[in-house]
């Protein structure tokens, strides 16, 4: 039997994704699935990159604004609700098409190892409450003895990736590379954008100044007056760099400066996650045209 069809389109913050996937959206008649974990957030637009109502174009969007920023979301809920609607596509004969930047959304979606179970989110949160209890340095001890290599890579101050990494460990689906080999689920065709770094760095630089001239301050300010954030939703950036303006340790300006530090930062993991982890075709955005990429769309559909 066949597999299922399913477009994709990523690329790192500032990159171009929001344009390109409305004129795709558009000609081919698709609704969209959002693919980044910070934009199911409500009330948080600006400092997330959100597309607006004007920019939309009367495409359906789902995936937007579904928890409130006080709550918990994870991987598991995302590819469950986002699998649904995968399916419901599939059901009324349309393509469905995700576009995004979180690379283990996407990863969650389309590997049939990717998969969780209420007995592992169990032993998850336990080995969560026991791994707090512990200092950094003997957090970095334990990852030494478990992969003296891996430990290398991360910094001893780094406690939540050093706590995330164990837990992975312990749940034996770190390292093994066979886990995440599989053949993806469904007939795929992911579209990456990329840019020279210099002009991504110069449009990420950009992007953010304009989140300020938009009201990005007044946006945080209602989050930290009417919430208590999430942990997943205060460390998205745009957002976490806020806390030492408010207690008076940092200018505005140095806010700007470590969002624009942040997000150059994070651009590049996702190209090194995108690289090495999903079956990407690649767009120089500056180089190669849209009408290039729509017929290697209508290719993917055609064949």
């Amino acid at each position: 039997m066949a597999k299922k069809k399913l477009l994709i389109l990523i690329g790192p913050t500032a990159v171009g994704k929001t344009a390109l996937s409305i004129q795709i959206a558009k000609r081919f008649d698709l609704e969209i699935i959002s693919g980044d974990s910070m934009q199911i957030y409500k009330h948080m637009d600006i400092g997330t990159g959100k597309i607006t109502e004007e920019e939309k174009e009367d495409v359906l969007h789902h995936m937007l604004d579904i928890v409130e920023p006080d709550e918990d979301y994870s991987v598991k809920a995302y590819q469950d609700q986002v699998t649904s609607l995968i399916n419901s596509a599939h059901d009324h004969e349309k393509l469905p098409f995700i576009v995004g930047g979180t690379g283990l959304y996407i990863k969650s979606l389309i590997y049939e190892s990717y998969q969780f179970n209420d007995e592992n989110e169990a032993e998850k949160k336990r080995l969560i409450e026991h791994y707090e209890t512990f200092t950094n340095e003997i957090l970095y001890e334990q990852l030494i003895d478990k992969n003296n290599e891996y430990a290398e890579t991360i910094h001893p101050n780094n406690r939540r990736r050093m706590i995330r990494t164990l837990i992975r460990h312990d749940l034996g689906d770190f390292f093994n590379k066979s886990t995440y080999n599989n053949l993806p689920k469904y007939d795929i065709f992911i579209i990456g954008l990329h840019r020279e770094r210099e002009r991504l760095y110069e449009r990420i630089n950009m992007r953010v100044r304009g989140m300020f001239d938009e009201g990005l301050l007044d946006e945080v300010h209602h989050l930290t007056t009417n919430f208590s954030l999430s942990k997943t939703a205060h460390a998205a950036i745009g957002y976490k760099e806020f806390d030492g303006y408010f207690n008076g340790e940092l200018t505005l300006e140095d806010v700007i400066e470590q969002i624009q530090q942040n997000s150059r930062r994070y651009a590049k993991r996702q190209l090194t996650f995108f690289r090495n982890q999903l079956p990407v075709t690649w767009y120089d955005v500056d180089k190669d045209s849209i009408e290039t990429i729509m017929e290697d769309i209508q290719q993917f559909i055609n064949r």
